[in-house]
């Protein structure tokens, strides 16, 4: 014979702020032989009665909050690899871009110089060329290395793109060397060798590296976009199961009319905790991620496309003295470039770039621009000899201005990008250790409830 217990609450294991307001209202015994009839199958006896019904919740409360906890636990160690790849590889590849593209146009910048100068090239250019084709050529296997780890939806065409430069570099190279050896020999066809590598630089070259350079912006910017977005879906999975764990408890103390337990208060307090953290995450997240990296971002890409576009603007130059053509036309072109460069150094002020590197460009710009105001009224009025003079390394009357302001841009894009990867590494550890610890939590919140409900179903053995 099954003899009901009752429980009060000085023996209760959990009755902690517990108010026995009255005994459990079924006992096992009663449920099974005076309240309800035995039916065919006990399975479905049991599911009827209240320590059946204790258990069908349990397991409802523990497929719920172990689904939606190891669900955005997984969520968020995928958000964590996925900054780190953008960290280890999308970014750099970007980075690598923009020196692919600046190597590029100084080393036609600096070989279209040779040719206003008598006799080779000083050692210092010579230096600076070379350095320019290596670093291009390393900038070249960078990117497709990145290419290749990041699996982006644009990496088949960057992949492509440094190929094709790939191939272009040791011709364009090839013709660069033809064209100093007729120098040094004094054959007119050197300009002419000169002009071919240059034309292959900027009609294939520079435009392959123009469009990994978009390329590869986008992929960062809209990685940064999605990786930052709040994680609206597994939010709700948590956020479900704490209020089913809230309507578990309601309806155990209408069982058993005991307000409080102990174990679902805990695992309550172990959900609240990691619906917090995970929220806290996603601000900080989204904060890094999204609104502060797109401010650091748009200095970065202004400041190196006005340093390609200032390159570009110094061969122009070059080429207008060799061809013996007027400069005017390309004076105007220059306003628009040193409209560009001012805009970017005063976006660069803007976010907080050194004052001394801002100041020192905004003067090597200015120095810049009355050196081509002199170059231009040199063409115009046939003196080549001083324009030349304008344009010669050696002479410095010229090339200084350009040469520091390449190197001041140079030191704001390194700067730039330092403040980039500042908020891709606040947006990557906001997401570190979040995944094991929401993990922990759920499966703590599991035992928690699991240990608090042992007590009752106690009272039914």
């Amino acid at each position: 014979m099954v003899t009901q217990l009752e429980t009060s609450p000085e023996s209760s294991e959990d009755s902690w702020l517990d108010e026995l307001e009255s005994p459990p209202r079924r006992s096992l015994h009663g449920v099974l032989h005076g309240r309800r009839p035995v039916r065919a199958s006990s399975r479905s006896v049991f599911i009827h009665t209240t320590p059946g019904q204790i258990i069908a919740v349990m397991v409802v409360l523990t497929v719920m909050l172990l689904a939606a906890g190891l669900s955005l636990s997984q969520s968020m160690y995928n958000r964590n690899h996925a900054l780190d790849t953008v960290r280890e590889a999308t970014e750099p590849m970007s980075a690598s871009a923009h020196l692919l593209s600046a190597s590029l146009m100084r080393a036609d910048t600096i070989a279209a110089g040779a040719f206003v100068q008598p006799g080779p090239l000083s050692q210092e250019d010579v230096q600076a060329y070379t350095a320019s084709v290596e670093q291009a050529a390393s900038s070249a296997a960078e990117i497709y290395k990145g290419a290749v780890q990041a699996h982006s939806a644009s990496s088949e065409r960057i992949e492509e793109l440094v190929l094709d430069i790939q191939r272009d570099l040791p011709v364009y190279a090839g013709l660069n060397e033809r064209a100093k050896v007729n120098q040094r020999m004094g054959n007119p066809v050197g300009v002419a060798y000169m002009s071919e590598a240059s034309a292959i630089m900027r009609t294939r070259m520079l435009v392959a590296a123009s469009e990994i350079n978009e390329l590869t912006r986008a992929d960062v910017a809209e990685e940064m976009r999605r990786l930052s977005q709040p994680q609206w879906a597994s939010l709700a999975g948590l956020a479900a199961a704490l209020c089913a764990l809230v309507v578990a408890q309601w309806w155990l103390w209408r069982v058993f009319r005991r307000r409080l337990n102990r174990g679902f208060l805990a695992a309550t307090l172990a959900v609240v905790v990691a619906l917090a953290w995970v929220g806290v995450s996603n601000y900080q997240s989204w904060r890094s991620g999204s609104v502060g990296y797109e401010r650091a971002a748009q200095p970065w890409e202004e400041l190196t496309a006005a340093r390609i576009e200032a390159l570009e603007t110094r061969t122009d130059e070059t080429f207008a003295l060799l061809r013996r053509q007027s400069a005017t036309p390309s004076s105007r072109e220059f306003d628009e470039v040193s409209a560009t460069v001012t805009t970017a150094i005063e976006d660069a002020e803007r976010v907080g770039a050194s004052s001394s590197l801002v100041d020192g460009a905004r003067a090597h710009l200015g120095a810049w621009s009355s050196e081509h105001a002199q170059l231009v009224e040199a063409l115009d009025t046939g003196s080549y000899d001083r324009a030349a003079a304008l344009l010669d390394p050696r002479g410095g009357a010229g090339e200084a201005p350009f040469r520091a302001l390449d190197s001041a841009l140079s030191q704001l894009i390194s700067e730039s990008r330092e403040a980039t990867r500042a908020y891709i590494d606040d947006s990557l550890n906001a997401t570190r250790l979040v995944s094991l610890v929401v993990a922990v939590l759920s499966i703590l919140a599991v035992l928690c409830i699991w240990a608090g409900i042992r007590p009752r179903l106690g009272e039914y053995l």
